[in-house]
This record gives C-alpha cells, sequence and structure tokens, in this order.
C-alpha cells in the first residue's frame, strides 16, 4: 500500500511516521519548508486541561492527545536521536479578579468531575510554585499534570523518526489537485504538472488544506488565524511551570527563553508581526510577571493557526471521495494532538477501528449542516 500525503508539518510527518511503522510506502509532499508554518511558531503545550475551556468532546480528545503523547514520546525520541524536551512541571492558571476566579473555579469543578488533576492555591500558595508572579493576583488553579515540549524539536522528531522509516519528504511541491476514477482517489497532482498515483490520500495541509482542489464537494473551510509570540532570554530555572491568565501565556523552555503570546487575529495568510499584537501580549505577560519588563527581548514571530468553522480538528474519511482522509483543523492544539492524530490515521489506513469516538470530528458535519460557525473569543 502507498499513502500520499499533504503537509510536512507535524500533523502530516506524525501521521507519516506511524504508517511507515506499520509497513506503508509513504509520500510527504510539503509546499515549503518541512515543518515550519504552524508547527514551528507554536508554544509547546501538552496541556488539555489549560486549552479547553468546556467539558465536552474537545475536553476529551485533548486528554486522549495527552496520553497517546505519552505513550509514545520515549519511542519517538529513541527513533529519532532528537529530545523534544518534554518537561512535567505543570501549568499555573491565575486570576486577578472576581470574575476570573469563578471562571477558574468552575473550570476547577467541571473538570475534577471529567478525571483532571486540579488544585485550587491562595496566591501563597501559587507564589511558592512561581515567585515570579504578581503580588496581585487573588487566586491560581495548578494543573500538574499538564506539560510543555519544545515544539520545533519535537517537529523534528516525527520528521527524523519518519525518515528513518522510510518515508519519501517532498519539500518545495505543492499539490494542485487529487486524481480520481470513478469517484475514488489515484493520485496527486502536483502543481507542476506532474502525478504522483497512490492507494490512499491524507490531507494535513494545515491552513492549506481547503485549497485542494477535488474536494470542493466536502464543503469545508479552513482558514488560518494569525498568532503572535514574543520571546525573551531569562536565566534557566526563573519561571517554572508554564502561566496562563484569561488574556495569554508565558511558556518557559530549558535554556531560560521565555516564551509569551498569545492574540487570535483575522488577517489572513499574513504572518507580519504588528506592533498592536506586541503590545497586547506585552500587557498581559506583564500583569504575570511584573519583572519581564527588564528580561532582554530576543525576538518575535507569527505563525497561522490551522482553523474550521467550529474550531474542532477534521479526522476521517471524505464524505465524497474515497480514499481520502483528513488531518487537518487542528487550531491550536496541533503539538497536543499530534501523537493521537497519527495513530488515529494509521488505524483507519490498516483498517483498525480507532481507540476514540470519531464522529465528533468527521469531515461529514460540514455537508450535512451539523458544524456551526465559531469564532475565537478574542479574534482582532
Amino acid at each position: 500500500m502507498k499513502a500520499l500525503v499533504i503537509g510536512g508539518g507535524i500533523i502530516g510527518s506524525s501521521v507519516a511516521w506511524r504508517l511507515a511503522c506499520d509497513g506503508v510506502q509513504v509520500s510527504v509532499f510539503e509546499r515549503g519548508r518541512l515543518g515550519l508554518e504552524a508547527s514551528w511558531a507554536a508554544a509547546g503545550l501538552i496541556s488539555p486541561q489549560a486549552e479547553a475551556h468546556e467539558p465536552g468532546v474537545f475536553f476529551d480528545l485533548a486528554l486522549a492527545g495527552k496520553k497517546c503523547f505519552d505513550a509514545i514520546v520515549e519511542r519517538l525520541t529513541a527513533e529519532s536521536g532528537v529530545d523534544p524536551e518534554y518537561d512535567r512541571h505543570g501549568v499555573l492558571y491565575v486570576a486577578f479578579d472576581d470574575a476570573a476566579r469563578a471562571e477558574l473555579q468552575s473550570r476547577a469543578r467541571w473538570q475534577r468531575a471529567a478525571g483532571g488533576d486540579v488544585e485550587e492555591l491562595s496566591p501563597r500558595q501559587a507564589f511558592k510554585l512561581a515567585p515570579v508572579l504578581s503580588e496581585k493576583i487573588i487566586f491560581a488553579l495548578h494543573m500538574p499534570d499538564n506539560r510543555r515540549v519544545e515544539n520545533r524539536k519535537l517537529t523534528l522528531a516525527y520528521i527524523n523518526a519518519a525518515t528513518y522509516a522510510g518515508v519519501d519528504f517532498r519539500e518545495g511541491a505543492r499539490v494542485d489537485s487529487i486524481t480520481t476514477t470513478a469517484g475514488r482517489a489515484t493520485g496527486l497532482r502536483l502543481a507542476d504538472g506532474s502525478l504522483e498515483t497512490g492507494d490512499v490520500i491524507i490531507n494535513a495541509a494545515g491552513s492549506w488544506a481547503g485549497d485542494i482542489r477535488g474536494l470542493e464537494d466536502d464543503r469545508i473551510r479552513f482558514y488560518p488565524v494569525r498568532g503572535q509570540v514574543l520571546s525573551f532570554d531569562a536565566r534557566p530555572g526563573l519561571v517554572v511551570p508554564s502561566l496562563f491568565s484569561g488574556g495569554g501565556l508565558l511558556v518557559p523552555r530549558r535554556d531560560g527563553r521565555l516564551l509569551a503570546g498569545s492574540v487570535f487575529e483575522d488577517a489572513g495568510f499574513n504572518k507580519s508581526v504588528t506592533l498592536d499584537g506586541m503590545e497586547r501580549i506585552l500587557r498581559t505577560v506583564r500583569a504575570m510577571v511584573p519583572s519581564i519588563a527588564s528580561i532582554p527581548f530576543r525576538e518575535a514571530w507569527a505563525g497561522l493557526r490551522p482553523a474550521t468553522d467550529d474550531l474542532l480538528p477534521v479526522l476521517g474519511p471524505s464524505p465524497t471521495v474515497a480514499g481520502v482522509l483528513y488531518a487537518a483543523g487542528h487550531f491550536n492544539s496541533g503539538i497536543l494532538l499530534s501523537a493521537l492524530t497519527g495513530e488515529v490515521i494509521a488505524d483507519l489506513v490498516k483498517g483498525r477501528l480507532p481507540g476514540i469516538d470519531l464522529a465528533p470530528f468527521s469531515p461529514a458535519r460540514f455537508r450535512d449542516g451539523a458544524a456551526h460557525r465559531i469564532k475565537p473569543a478574542d479574534m482582532i
């Protein structure tokens, strides 16, 4: 069996690795450079409790995503030769006013009910975990099981492991369309006019997943949501847990860097860093950690989160073209869901029943009207 994967980011590379490990011949077609879009621009969180804002299908998926990542990270590290820096220092989610405290207390209740490990902390207790926090905080949640990786190293780990497993990666190979015979996909037509044939197609093209001709009748709208990130050079260990507030986050790296973000912006495919975005991020992280004002600024970048109208991933078979599977639309949780997506797609290709219910994430939900448009809460 031969699989053709569209997209060489963290999702496409994870899918390719898992398929190759199952004995499938795999070629990956990346329109630009491998892993240098959303995967490269992320903060690297493996934190289902921080990323989910309510109970339901996404929270369940996020928990399954972390469980799957925990199960493969040692193997991935060994097979790739890359340490993704899977740090186990938890998340602190802080509140500065009564409304934010009430929201966090509600979050703690439903997460406990769903089996999540979460602790409600006084300011004094929070300061013990993160002495750099502002004295203006009035409450915090500690999520000790939520973790983080160095997302760029994790992306390289998937690419390396897939390469060593025999995957053929092709950079600068933009896919124009899917070729079909009698309603079944038979290959890919590239922008240069060449044709690649295969038995199954996996659309993992991120924000560009909707540009592939031949899938128009699926009626899935994929679109980019810009996120900006600022990086600061601090001493290692200055901040230990990842820090969240209602307006942003601060994520430490082992080498001392602090990554601050992020905003949701409707900017099309524009990856510019803007003064407005930087100011919003700085206000948020300075409120959490006032001393960041004296920490040297290192760099800033922006990335495009691949979103769908209901902000849920699209996982599973095309409802109109047999032989096409989607692994796209992960929005801001591609890092968290990378291992699980690879596992699910490999299961489908090999005819195994996936370990999770894929119905809420079915590509058919857009065609049958089950999906409803949602706008990110702080989109500007």
